[in-house]
């Protein structure tokens, strides 16, 4: 999904958590987190292009494309896990929950947007098993 739509489904999100939390740093939260995971797609245009902004290569968004790896640290169940784990607590649970519902529905989004990458793309061990080779990831 693009980032625009990121953007469209956080807001959404942010504003349905400030409706029951009446948080508005966790809305607040929430509405980042589900695009700011996208930051970590700078990582992979950086292996594949260098440093230097092509912005026609990086908007096309398949860095794989060019070098056969794909990083995106942030795009991963495990982390969006470890959050929801280590968040607990009454005074958290608007950050908890927010944040964790965002960053869940930029994954499925993602998944749903790009049928190319099989189930297991957006779990960070299996780019890890696989060493980041991205023919070996969206292949399964």
């Amino acid at each position: 999904m693009r980032t625009m739509g990121h953007i469209v489904t956080s807001a959404g999100i942010g504003l349905a958590s400030y409706a029951r939390y009446k948080s508005p740093p966790a809305a607040i939260a929430s509405f980042l987190a589900g695009w700011l995971i996208d930051l970590d797609h700078i990582v992979d245009y950086v292996r594949a292009h260098g440093w230097t902004l092509n912005w026609a290569k990086f908007n096309e968004a398949a860095h794989e494309n060019y070098s056969g790896k794909l990083y995106l640290p942030l795009h991963s169940f495990e982390l969006l896990a470890i959050f929801f784990m280590l968040f607990r607590g009454v005074r958290w649970q608007p950050y908890r929950v927010g944040i964790s519902v965002s960053i869940l529905a930029h994954l499925l989004l993602d998944q749903k947007c790009n049928p190319s990458r099989g189930p297991l793309t957006y779990f960070l061990a299996h780019r890890i098993r696989h060493g980041f080779n991205a023919n070996s990831i969206l292949k399964g």
